[in-house]
């Protein structure tokens, strides 16, 4: 899981988040609201639905988030990532971001199992 997460807001160009996705290297992100609750996620697939550059992130965002709290077995995780075809999970404690979980997360936990010399390994905020 990584704990610093990036997030935007609504408010957030098409524009802006096209440049946001590219520079950090990630396919999507929470969307945050103005007290910092999760208010949506916005990924490069809903980007790719709209033309005006000069539209918002409220204008192609989930409204919605697939999330789990801290406590939730990996393999749980695993089970709703393939059963709901999707990349990315938001994790929370008590409502609140707390992480994400990525499928690429899941490959390198995967990897750290098959090979027990990368266990423990900790690359870009990862927790394994």
């Amino acid at each position: 899981m990584r704990r610093r997460v990036l997030s935007v807001t609504p408010e957030t160009t098409l524009a802006d988040l096209a440049l946001f996705l590219a520079e950090h290297h990630v396919s999507g992100v929470p969307v945050l609201g103005p007290e910092g609750d999760l208010i949506g996620v916005v990924s490069q697939t809903d980007l790719l639905r709209r033309e005006h550059a000069g539209a918002t992130v409220a204008t192609v965002m989930t409204p919605w988030t697939i999330s789990f709290e801290e406590d939730t077995e990996v393999k749980e995780l695993a089970r709703q990532m393939m059963a709901k075809k999707i990349h990315r999970l938001i994790i929370t404690r008590d409502g609140r971001l707390s992480g994400i979980v990525t499928s690429t997360d899941m490959v390198r936990a995967l990897l750290a199992l098959l090979e027990p010399s990368h266990e423990g390994t900790h690359r870009d905020g990862l927790l394994e």
